[in-house]
């Protein structure tokens, strides 16, 4: 007979089955109600089994994927303590885990791993040791690509590059996943088109989605940390051509007429009923967020870029790749289209609020909303702006933004401003970006800190998170967004990829 769906089955080592099949007709979720999500579906029970327990005694139940079969042996009360050590050992072998607990990223001893749920304060030790296995959740194999990806959040979303991009340095740099670091470049990498990143890849055999100007800088500022942590000149010279194509698609205009200005040398684009920068939400074709023009990350991220492409077009030539003398000659090249670029940078500074303008528009126009893509400017390998623009800038994102769980996205006093993260989708989604706290973004928070600031103690309390991580929404994750507004109630997708991955790249 024809099968929809994976089959399953579940298995039990002590106890009464009896079947009941019945029908739940009309089911309502009530988390999807208040989503203004569909909300109905037909449930069906199969049975009910019956276990009685005296003190001491266990019953193991397993769920597996596909049908029974005699090769999967006798289920005891032993699978269960086979299963957990298995996964132990494969998460030890990826992590480089020792028994006992020695090293910076050590399981800990059994009485310290009793404790880690407890309401008592947690050792980082410990508790990075999790964040690492709630990492490794993440991390998917996509047929279509024969390579590995990274799932952006549970439950609803899939594969996005700009989210793995930056969440690659904590999910795989950080813990020496090298391999997979290249691997998820390379996968990536491949499919750059017109000099574009695809944003996110379609599970049927079609056209992936390219529409995202940051994705291609993401690209190239993460395969400069990838180069950086590991020296793998080998794989640079194998990427320059993309890292070529990219730039020169850049300078000479690709689609929605991304394209830098030959005047000053920073990016822009201009096209009606899009959102390509991480602020995309849309509704009925206008963008939520309307970052039409010049965005100050996307032209931090542009700098960085001609940085990169500078310091590696001259370390390969040194390395006999390719043409010395041209690319030495590039080199220069991007040096001075680098140094154009970080003088131009100085047109997004208001010196009346000590901020970044957070776009300048295509009629030259400035957004002055205090957002905190200025602090993602700073927070990039190289950076252009000034020690006291800096230290102006954090001085008032850490007064308008910051809270116990990320940046809010738009500071409160603003009139757009959307406290809470509640109601059907549009209200929703008028939030997204208009007020709701990030979590992801509390890693350029530090960063920026740790580059304008160093010799001040960072003004964040790891706690609260922590306490999140361990006892609220997902139990072992970090979600997505929290309400703007106090007490910050956790919010969007439960588990977050690039919320785990931030955390793990600075808590200490």
């Amino acid at each position: 007979s024809e099968h929809y769906g994976i089959p399953w089955h579940l298995r039990w080592t002590q106890g009464n089955y009896q079947p009941d099949a019945v029908w739940y007709w009309n089911y309502r979720f009530l988390e999807e109600t208040k989503r203004g999500l569909g909300d109905k579906e037909d449930l069906h029970s199969p049975g009910y089994l019956t276990v009685t327990l005296q003190p001491g005694d266990a019953v193991t139940l397993e769920a597996r994927e596909g049908l029974p079969n005699s090769v999967l042996g006798v289920l005891t009360a032993k699978t269960f303590a086979e299963a957990v050590e298995a996964e132990q050992q494969r998460l030890s072998q990826i992590f480089g885990w020792s028994e006992g607990g020695t090293g910076d990223w050590g399981l800990g001893t059994r009485k310290e791993l009793s404790n880690l749920y407890s309401p008592l304060p947690t050792p980082h030790s410990l508790i990075r040791q999790q964040l690492l296995k709630a990492s490794d959740r993440f991390i998917v194999y996509r047929a279509s690509i024969a390579g590995p990806t990274v799932i952006a959040g549970y439950h609803w979303f899939n594969d996005w590059a700009r989210d793995t991009l930056i969440a690659l340095p904590g999910l795989t740099l950080v813990p020496q996943r090298f391999d997979l670091a290249k691997g998820l470049l390379r996968a990536f990498g491949h499919y750059c088109r017109h000099g574009l990143i695809p944003n996110a890849f379609p599970d049927v055999d079609s056209e992936p989605f390219y529409n995202s100007i940051d994705a291609p800088l993401w690209w190239i500022e993460t395969l400069g940390l990838y180069l950086e942590a590991t020296q793998d000149w080998q794989f640079l010279a194998e990427q320059f051509p993309v890292v070529q194509q990219i730039h020169k698609a850049f300078v000479g205009g690709t689609r929605y007429n991304i394209q830098a200005d030959a005047t000053d040398g920073l990016i822009g684009w201009d096209a009606r009923g899009v959102a390509l920068t991480w602020m995309d939400v849309v509704i009925g074709g206008h963008p939520v967020t309307p970052r039409r023009g010049k965005p100050v990350e996307i032209n931090a991220l542009w700098y960085s870029a001609l940085c990169w492409l500078s310091q590696w077009a001259k370390r390969l030539s040194q390395l006999e790749f390719g043409e010395p003398v041209r690319l030495s000659k590039q080199a220069q090249r991007y040096a001075q289209q680098a140094q154009q670029v970080k003088n131009s940078l100085q047109k997004f500074w208001n010196p009346q609020l000590g901020y970044l303008y957070d776009v300048i528009e295509p009629d030259d126009r400035r957004n002055f909303q205090i957002r905190p893509n200025a602090v993602l400017a700073l927070s990039l390998h190289h950076c252009g702006f000034s020690e006291q623009q800096g230290c102006q800038i954090l001085d008032l994102a850490t007064s308008s933004l910051l809270t116990p769980y990320g940046l809010r996205s738009l500071d409160p006093g603003d009139p757009e401003y959307k406290g809470r993260y509640e109601g059907n989708q549009e209200q929703r989604d008028r939030a997204y970006h208009q007020g709701s706290v990030w979590v992801w973004l509390i890693g350029p928070y530090i960063r920026a800190w740790q580059r304008f600031y160093p010799q001040q103690t960072l003004p964040f309390d790891w706690q609260p998170l922590i306490d999140h991580f361990l006892f609220a929404a997902c139990i072992g994750s970090i979600s997505e967004i929290f309400d703007g507004d106090p007490p910050h109630t956790p919010r969007g997708a439960i588990a977050q990829a690039w919320s785990i991955a931030e955390v793990i790249r600075h808590i200490k």
